[in-house]
């Protein structure tokens, strides 16, 4: 449920400064699964009618096959996840609350095995198992309540300037999680990965991949540096989950599959 700024404020406003600051700390409130469905499928909407998707039914259909197989492992709410294709050739995914994932077609371009792209949408089911974008729209609600706050202390509104940067910074909150976020999803998915029947060790591959393209072409993973911080010690961080999880079965983990080549290069035929 997101907070109301001026019913709170009304409120606040009545108690000492002190007070006040502790308790809108505390205003966020818990969302429940049906918010968060709600939530979600509002901002996926928006998202749809502002980004350009590819709306191929064959390559929607086998995205979502190999999405949800991973998400059936990961998440035992009941959830129905939603994987959506962007039509833009940047390396990029994003989660949003509720199970929508948006797959940009240049990170299948990318993913040249099932076991990197696996791990990637094992990563984005991850922020949504843990919740980590409802945290993140806590956290916004809260900082615009505060600043709220503030300028009816002053007795004046924010300008038409202000409103951008309260929203702009509002956003890039929401885009981009915190390093213990980003650890925790990439746990959850090796963890994900291998009750699924993958490969985890795609994962490291696919992040040394990354970071050798943005030495040679860094623009073309701009996108993805921007929201999920990639470097050496993730990598090392990346294999130390994989050394330290049951390996029992790893002969049989699967790191590529003739069907995954066959979405691979539908993809690619639809540019």
């Amino acid at each position: 449920m997101r907070v109301r700024p001026p019913n709170r404020v009304s409120v606040l406003l009545r108690l000492p400064a002190v007070l006040a600051l502790f308790l809108v700390g505390a205003c966020s409130s818990s969302i429940g699964l049906d918010e968060e469905e709600e939530l979600g499928d509002a901002y996926a909407a928006q998202l749809a009618g502002e980004m350009r998707l590819i709306h191929d039914a064959a390559a929607l259909a086998e995205l979502n096959r190999f999405g949800r197989a991973l998400a059936r492992q990961a998440d035992s709410t009941g959830r129905v996840y939603d994987f959506h294709l962007v039509d833009s050739p940047e390396v990029n995914a994003f989660a949003i609350p509720g199970g929508h994932i948006f797959v940009n077609r240049g990170l299948i371009d990318e993913a040249e095995e099932l076991s990197e792209f696996a791990g990637v949408l094992a990563h984005e089911i991850a922020h949504v198992t843990e919740r980590h974008g409802l945290e993140q729209v806590e956290k916004q609600e809260s900082a615009n309540l505060l600043v709220q706050l503030v300028y009816l202390v002053l007795g004046r509104e924010p300008g038409v300037l202000e409103q951008v940067a309260i929203q702009g910074g509002g956003a890039a909150v929401f885009a981009k999680y915190g390093r213990d976020a980003e650890r925790e999803a990439d746990w959850r998915a090796v963890e994900t990965l291998r009750a699924a029947g993958y490969d985890p060790e795609g994962m490291a591959t696919f992040f040394e991949e990354l970071i050798r393209r943005q030495e040679r072409s860094p623009t073309s993973v701009e996108q993805w540096f921007a929201s999920h911080p990639t470097s050496e010690e993730r990598v090392q961080y990346t294999r130390a989950l994989i050394a330290g999880a049951e390996r029992a079965g790893d002969g049989r983990l699967i790191v590529d599959t003739p069907e995954y080549q066959r979405f691979r290069a539908r993809v690619k035929a639809l540019r």
